[in-house]
Order: C-alpha cells, then sequence, then structure tokens
C-alpha cells in the first residue's frame, strides 16, 4: 500500500505542476498580447493624431483656396491682372557672360533667367 500511495502522490503532483504550468503559460501569453494591444493602441492613436493635423491643414488650405485674396492673387500671377492706379513692373535678369557666371549685383544675381 505505500508504493502505490506514493504513485498517487507522485501522480497528484505532476497533475499539479501541468496545471501550474498551464495557468502560468496562459497568463504570460495574456501579457504579451495585451502588451502588443496597447503598442498598437499607442501607434493608432499617434496616425490619428497626424491625420487630424493634416486634415486641419488642407481645410486651411481649402479655405483659402476659396477666398478672394486668393483668387486676387492668382489672377496677378496667370493674368498680369493690376488695380487701378497700380504701375507694373517687371525684373530681368542681368546679361549671362561667357563663363556662365551672372553680372550685376546680388538681386540681379538672385533672379536669373
Amino acid at each position: 500500500m505505500g508504493a502505490l500511495q506514493g504513485t498517487r502522490t507522485r501522480l497528484v503532483v505532476i497533475a499539479c505542476l501541468a496545471v501550474a504550468g498551464y495557468f502560468a503559460y496562459t497568463a504570460a501569453t495574456g501579457w504579451i498580447r495585451n502588451q502588443q494591444l496597447t503598442d498598437d493602441r499607442a501607434q493608432a492613436e499617434l496616425r490619428l493624431q497626424e491625420l487630424e493635423d493634416r486634415k486641419a491643414y488642407l481645410e486651411a488650405v481649402r479655405d483659402y483656396v476659396a477666398s478672394d485674396a486668393y483668387v486676387e492673387q492668382e489672377a496677378r500671377r496667370q493674368l498680369g491682372y493690376i488695380r487701378d492706379g497700380e504701375v507694373p513692373f517687371v525684373v530681368t535678369s542681368p546679361p549671362v557672360r561667357d563663363d556662365g557666371n551672372p553680372t550685376g549685383s546680388w538681386w540681379e544675381r538672385l533672379f536669373p533667367r
């Protein structure tokens, strides 16, 4: 009966260790999965903030393009529009020397042909 008692005790200990190992494995995988979800959520919130900032920028651009100031700016730039009393002028670049270096003062070099 003593040998049978010892065998049962060993089986109970082995079963308890197996159950404890299962619970430890389940807890570890749950913790790892939770960390991954936390990281994914932080990345998603960061991306959401970036997209909201981009949306705000695009809405500001849309509002500006719909404004009279933008229409006037484009009419001046593309069509040469001037208002009554304004004097139009065009800045031309200085002639280019044979060596490829422009002549003239700094503003002439700033706006080459």
